[in-house]
């Protein structure tokens, strides 16, 4: 049963539009024609089997990767084109439909937040260390006004006693609240999720849904690659399944269980049941 609550938004705007992407590594495709909208404060979780393509598209829609073709349009914010032939086209729309250039891009990024799979923490620094950075690199912010947004979230999320802590001194439930707040420091409007409890045990994974189920009453719009059914079914508003670079189906989680579109997709379902 999806208890997410977004089915009392009254026409959510339109914030994410992806249609014909594809990427490659020379032969090898990993995304192919891949196409789906994402509406505000919309939950989309994307499972498949491994090696499907799903770490690979939540990079294109950062561009960490180039995509070779398709569109990926973020409305009012920025529109990336590339044709066929790979010709690339970027536009900012925020500003006046002006072609893009490294700061429109960095300006992108801060209202796109990616928490990685593997948390990409820096271990010999305290919590506080890891959350400033970025704000001080990229917003500016004063010392004064990181901090206190740093300590508010990780009050928020249940480690505002850890703040002065080193990184290597925390549970692995922990890092990953610190990587999702450290995204959450930027104050983004979306939210790229990519395996987020792939390597914990069944309690730390407990921890991380909640997180996550707090990212989602603060109204952040996100996608969030996982294999945990349950997660998917509970918290998304629709799921994308995606096996060998297709979307082979992107539906509610009650239209996905109840009618599968494959046998693929039916045999996969099957098998994360068994394994809860």
């Amino acid at each position: 049963m999806n208890n997410h609550k977004n089915s009392s938004v009254t026409n959510p705007r339109e914030v994410l539009t992806v249609s014909g992407l594809c990427k490659s590594y020379g032969e090898l495709r990993i995304l192919k024609d891949i196409a789906f909208s994402l509406h505000e404060r919309e939950i989309l979780g994307v499972i498949g089997p491994s090696g499907g393509g799903k770490s690979t598209l939540l990079k294109c829609l950062n561009f960490l990767e180039w995509p070779n073709q398709g569109t990926i349009h973020y409305h009012d914010r920025l529109r990336v084109k590339v044709d066929h032939e790979g010709k690339l086209e970027m536009v900012a729309d925020g500003n006046g439909n002006h072609d893009i250039d490294n700061q429109d891009l960095c300006l992108f990024r801060r209202q796109v937040g990616f928490v990685f799979q593997g948390f990409n923490l820096w271990d010999d620094r305290t919590v506080l260390g890891n959350l400033s950075l970025a704000p001080r690199a990229v917003l500016k912010e004063s010392r004064n006004t990181i901090e206190e947004r740093a300590k508010t979230l990780c009050e928020q999320f249940g480690l505002g006693t850890k703040l002065h802590a080193h990184v290597q001194q925390l549970s692995g439930g922990q890092r990953q609240r610190v990587a999702i707040i450290r995204a959450l420091m930027m104050k983004p409007d979306i939210m790229l999720l990519d395996e987020v409890t792939s390597a914990l045990d069944p309690i730390l994974t407990v921890e991380v849904m909640q997180t996550i189920r707090q990212l989602r009453d603060r109204g952040l719009t996100m996608i969030v690659v996982t294999h945990h059914l349950e997660f998917a079914s509970t918290l998304c508003d629709r799921i994308m399944f995606l096996s060998d670079g297709f979307a082979v189906q992107i539906d509610t989680p009650d239209d996905l269980r109840n009618n599968p579109a494959t046998n693929e997709v039916s045999n996969f379902l099957d098998v994360l049941k068994r394994a809860r």
